[in-house]
């Protein structure tokens, strides 16, 4: 295992010197402390989306207002970090004329790599896939164990949690942060 450690290593730094950088360089760039900083500054503290068709057939439609908590991050391999995003969500499904109330907290994981470029350090978003999300969604009376079970809530919460960090992500101010000049 150490082996396998090594060679990568060595393979980041062999990219890293193509570009005239030296990995230790990426790494301090890379870091997860300017991660959780940049991704901190882009979601934001509240976030909101909504109203947004939502249930089988789009019979229903939600929407959630939240607060974002202490963003955290680790390094997951060498050039890989790791930022956790916790939310605490208000969500409202409205089916028909019925307003069904339900309290989310959720972690959201989203994974990066830096690596080196001309003159820069890019760092690499993964999409963020419904496995990265942990969802802890709690409802009250009929209607919201209805809504859990046949509507699904927890997975479109997933969806439409995915769907917002995604888009956030993708805007032209986060791709700017995510190519850094070096000297």
């Amino acid at each position: 295992m150490a082996a396998l450690g090594e060679e990568g290593r060595d393979v980041a730094e062999r990219e890293a010197a193509a570009y005239g950088l030296d990995l230790d360089t990426v790494l301090a760039v890379a870091s997860p402390q300017r991660a959780v900083a940049v991704i901190a500054g882009l979601i934001g503290p509240t976030v909101s989306f909504g109203p947004v068709p939502a249930g089988p057939h789009d019979m229903a439609t939600a929407s959630a207002n939240g607060a974002v908590g202490r963003l955290t991050a680790w390094r997951d391999g060498l050039t890989r970090v790791v930022v956790c995003v916790p939310v605490e969500l208000d969500v409202t499904v409205e089916v028909g004329s019925r307003r069904i109330p339900a309290e989310v907290d959720l972690v959201v994981r989203v994974g990066l790599a830096g690596r080196a470029a001309a003159g820069a350090v890019e760092i690499d978003v993964d999409p963020v896939q419904p496995g990265d999300i942990d969802a802890d969604v709690r409802t009250r009376g009929v209607g919201g164990v209805f809504l859990r079970r046949l509507g699904d809530l927890d997975a479109e919460i997933r969806h439409h949690v995915g769907v917002y960090v995604s888009t956030v992500l993708a805007t032209p101010e986060a791709v700017a942060e995510c190519r850094i000049a070096v000297a």
